[in-house]
């Protein structure tokens, strides 16, 4: 009899186990995706473009990326440093955390908070692949 329950039970671990894999695959898809949607026509992780690069943000000092001359003055004198609930802040509206930030125009906040960290994780994992190096907008 124990080996009936312990076989039901693993099929069902195993179910739940790729089910868990399952919703961690579609969020990091969905982390992408938004990615792709919102924030590739002017970032990429592994280089600048019209915004700095998004790789290693997470700790880094706001402002601070060496080889980007386009940052906003108020962006530059900022004192703080990106962690994931400043990352929050600013894509949720980046005027109210640095008035006068040139992050405005094409952007639009991302009201959704799930989005929001979807795409904090996504920029966490530094993923080069969608990466737009070396091709010039307009």
């Amino acid at each position: 009899m124990k080996p009936i329950v312990f076989g039901g039970t693993s099929v069902a671990l195993a179910l739940c186990v790729n089910f868990a894999a399952s919703g961690a695959e579609s969020s990091a898809q969905r982390g992408e995706d938004l990615f792709r949607e919102r924030c590739i026509v002017c970032h990429a992780i592994g280089c600048n473009r019209t915004g700095p690069k998004l790789g290693g943000v997470v700790g880094r000092k706001a402002g601070s990326v060496p080889d980007f001359a386009g940052y906003s003055d108020g962006l530059k004198n900022a004192s703080w440093t990106w962690t994931e609930e400043m990352l929050n802040r600013w894509i949720a509206d980046p005027t109210k955390l640095v008035p006068g930030t040139r992050m405005t125009g094409a952007f639009r906040a991302v009201d959704n908070a799930e989005d929001r960290q979807l795409l904090i994780q996504f920029v966490k994992r530094a993923d080069t692949s969608l990466d737009l190096c070396g091709v010039r907008r307009g």
